[in-house]
């Protein structure tokens, strides 16, 4: 997969057949229209190209709207560049951008830069100014420059349709199991093992607390998750505590800490990848070192017989 960005200077493509979006998150319904993309290249022999933005849109044309994401940039081109594509286009996403009608985006981006043949979108996609350009008035335009069109339905899973806003909204409120059913794949966090109070180790459960690879990767709600972890190359299993510590209430921003299963090394610094399996509870305060102990113990086990289900 060859990364382009628009300000490549030898920015030259061929007739390609093409998809457009934001792709957060890269979930089930983005790999049905990925899949979609190849085979109608296969079909007429051309390269693919995917269209996507950088910074999201959303967080562009809202001063004080903070999206937290799925998949920040770098996690999206790691996801793309295991799916075959030929060419992933970057652009840049500002306020002048934004400005541009869904005519002048069809004929400076489609029709000038990539050269579409043929293109391949989403049933909900809407693109240009003020999100006029929709599926008829694509429809009408591909017909005009004669251009074929693909148009993918929704994803199903569960009776609810697949989005990345729903992906979200279950994220948030610590429903980690059906985000991961809707991405294809376990939610993760991962970023590199940085100093904490050691109050794990005091109460003979050490944990490893994760300093984030990204900043505007969206964080689960509070709470204890049983997890998949990987590290130095290898797998283990654990629990992950997300939140402020109320017990201790010593910190003012939420932490993650993970507890590694039959795991004592020293690995700060170290880069690791957390993976939710399933939540287990919220977080609460305890009224004493002992009865947060008994209850650590307790999410433990819990864990552990969530993940022998998997195993």
């Amino acid at each position: 997969m060859q990364i382009i960005k628009d300000g490549d200077k030898n920015l030259i493509f061929k007739d390609s057949v093409v998809t457009i979006g934001t792709f957060d998150g890269l979930h089930k319904g983005h790999i049905e229209i990925i899949a979609k993309l190849k085979l109608k290249a296969e079909e007429l022999n051309l390269k693919t190209v995917v269209i996507t933005f950088y910074p999201h849109p959303r967080t562009v044309l809202s001063d004080d709207y903070k999206l937290k994401l799925l998949t920040p940039i770098n996690e999206k081109q790691e996801l793309f560049s295991k799916l075959n594509i030929d060419y992933l286009y970057i652009i840049t996403f500002t306020k002048e951008f934004a400005k541009k009608t869904y005519k002048e985006f069809f004929d400076q981006v489609l029709l000038d830069t990539v050269r579409a043949n043929h293109l391949v979108i989403g049933y909900d996609h809407k693109f240009g100014k003020d999100r006029n350009g929709d599926i008829n008035s694509l429809i009408e335009y591909t017909k005009s420059n004669s251009i074929g069109m693909t148009v993918v339905g929704p994803k199903e899973i569960d009776n609810e349709i697949v989005s990345s806003t729903k992906i979200r909204t279950f994220l948030l409120d610590g429903k980690v199991k059906i985000a991961s059913k809707m991405l294809g794949r376990n939610y993760f966090l991962d970023g590199v093992v940085v100093e904490g109070a050691k109050r794990g180790r005091e109460l003979g459960f050490p944990t490893a607390n994760l300093g984030l690879r990204e900043d505007n990767k969206l964080v689960p709600k509070n709470g204890v998750y049983a997890v998949k972890v990987f590290l130095n190359n290898k797998y283990y299993f654990g629990v992950v505590n997300i939140g402020l510590r109320p017990t201790f209430n010593n910190v003012s921003e939420p932490i993650t800490e993970v507890h590694i299963f039959d795991f004592n090394e020293d690995i700060y610094g170290n880069q690791i990848k957390v993976e939710f399996i399933d939540r287990i509870r919220d977080e609460k305060k305890f009224s004493s070192k002992e009865e947060l102990e008994k209850n650590i113990l307790s999410d433990v086990n819990e864990a552990k017989e969530l993940i022998s289900k998997i195993k």
